[in-house]
């Protein structure tokens, strides 16, 4: 004899998800999604089989609801998501399962990531393009795509934007051109360019 749903009840605090009562007593809880996706219903009869096959889908529900949330804030790398519900403990299956639903939907994009990375350090923390190459790679960018980013990357701007704050900002302790070479040289841009800049600087004042 099958056993039966005899209750689907929503949750208190989260509204995309209900409680689901399988012959009088609490059996999970799943999302609204998944209730629509396998016709879920009160006096439904379902079977153990389908139960199994209902908790292997809404453990890929609730790894996509995850990760939803966590590209809201911005964008995000395949690995950076990889990593993200390894850390939460799910599987790789799902995780795949996940990264290639999204993909599809357009929702997650390694090349337009590196796009937004990059235009957001040249905006808000100018680094060099070495810099920029080390942390792409760590975010899973493939070599190939970060070196034709990079090409599209005035590195001769961002360090003058980076010397003009700089003097801005520590004026005579940083007025030195050793100083302010090594203060360059750390933040990754390539010696050839600071000096190239640091020449047009000194030269103009």
């Amino acid at each position: 004899m099958g056993k039966k749903i005899t209750k689907i009840d929503q949750q208190k605090k989260k509204k995309n998800r209900v409680n689901i009562y399988i012959d009088g007593e609490f059996a999970l809880g799943l999302y609204k999604d998944t209730v629509i996706k396998y016709h879920l219903y009160e006096n439904k009869e379902i079977t153990p089989e389908e139960i199994f096959s209902i908790k292997k889908f809404e453990e890929f529900t609730d790894a996509k609801e995850k990760v939803l949330n966590f590209i809201s804030y911005r964008e995000r790398s395949r690995k950076e998501i990889k990593d993200y519900l390894s850390n939460k403990g799910i599987s790789l299956v799902i995780t795949n399962k996940v990264l290639n639903d999204l993909e599809n939907a357009n929702l997650i994009d390694d090349r337009r990531f590196a796009v937004v990375w990059i235009k957001n350090r040249n905006k808000i923390n100018p680094k060099g393009n070495f810099v920029l190459k080390m942390e792409l790679k760590e975010k899973g960018i493939e070599e190939n795509e970060i070196e034709k980013l990079l090409e599209d990357v005035d590195e001769k701007e961002n360090v003058r934007k980076v010397l003009n704050k700089a003097v801005k900002k520590y004026g005579e302790k940083i007025s030195s051109k050793k100083k302010i070479l090594g203060y360059l040289q750390r933040r990754g841009f390539s010696i050839n360019t600071v000096i190239e800049v640091l020449n047009e600087f000194y030269s103009e004042e």
